[in-house]
């Protein structure tokens, strides 16, 4: 289309809305506020109607084709560990894609079907599933906890812990026990921003761990791990299964969505 005809529909949209969509500089021209509100909202629209081809082949072949799920890579872990198998059983022709990343996925980008948050969702374009939650215990091996004889959170701001983050070593650790609430600094010699390494760090008796109760049960069975204050825990972290409107209406993803609504609850219960 040329530049003015662009130009013309941009300026009967702008008439018919009774805003600016553009500021248009001399050398430039740039999407205002409400242009790129606008802008996102119409990108997801049609992704949805991108879909529509899917829907109908879905609908021809039954439940095939490729599902991806975003998640962090240890709830992504146990997601691909206990409902990866399930599906497969149930829906042979699926081909099953996990992406694992602590960021949070681009629910807008169409290749990416389903993700599974942690914490709070700020998405009105998602619809957001609650399912359940976390909480995350202190461990250390026996000799460690042995040895620092925790009598309450505060303690541990003597001791050595390993805290998950990418820049510095040290973390603001909160506690909860029944009606009771406790924030901690915390500091030590590491600093991981991955919970996988933080565990084998704390089975090597580096340190102090706080970390998700469902990573927590072999290692706690096989007594290379004991909790300490067992009374206190992290704020539950709830999980959502977030996904577009609409996503449901694609058989294989509707598929993964049943099974998921029914395994994923049970999945961080401790």
């Amino acid at each position: 289309m040329a530049k003015s005809g662009v130009s013309r529909h941009v300026s009967q949209l702008e008439d018919h809305l009774g805003v600016r969509l553009l500021e248009r500089g001399a050398r430039s021209v740039r999407l205002t506020p409400v242009g790129r509100r606008l802008d996102d909202r119409i990108r997801s629209i049609l992704a949805e109607i991108e879909l529509l081809g899917d829907i109908v082949q879905e609908e021809r072949a039954g439940v095939t084709g490729q599902v991806t799920i975003a998640a962090t890579p240890e709830f992504g872990a146990l997601v691909a560990a206990y409902l990866f198998p399930e599906l497969r059983r149930r829906h042979p022709d699926l081909s099953l894609v996990m992406r694992a990343d602590y960021a949070f996925e681009d629910m807008q980008d169409p290749g990416t079907d389903l993700a599974i948050r942690v914490g709070s969702v700020h998405d009105d374009r998602l619809i957001a599933k609650p399912m359940g939650g976390f909480r995350r215990w202190l461990v250390a091996t026996p000799e460690l906890a042995e040895a620092a004889s925790l009598e309450a959170p505060a303690d541990l701001a003597q001791q050595p812990c390993l805290t998950f983050r990418g820049d510095r070593p040290g973390a603001t650790w909160r506690f909860v026990a029944e009606d009771q609430e406790a924030a901690v600094d915390v500091s030590g010699p590491i600093a991981v921003r991955n919970f996988g390494v933080l565990l084998e760090l704390a089975r090597a008796g580096q340190g102090f761990a706080f970390l998700p109760a469902f990573m927590l049960r072999d290692a706690l069975a096989c007594g290379a791990l004991v909790r300490c204050l067992p009374e206190w825990t992290s704020p539950e972290a709830p999980v959502f299964l977030t996904f577009r409107p609409g996503t449901r209406n694609i058989a294989r993803v509707a598929a993964v969505l049943e099974v998921a609504e029914e395994i994923l609850p049970d999945l961080s219960r401790e």
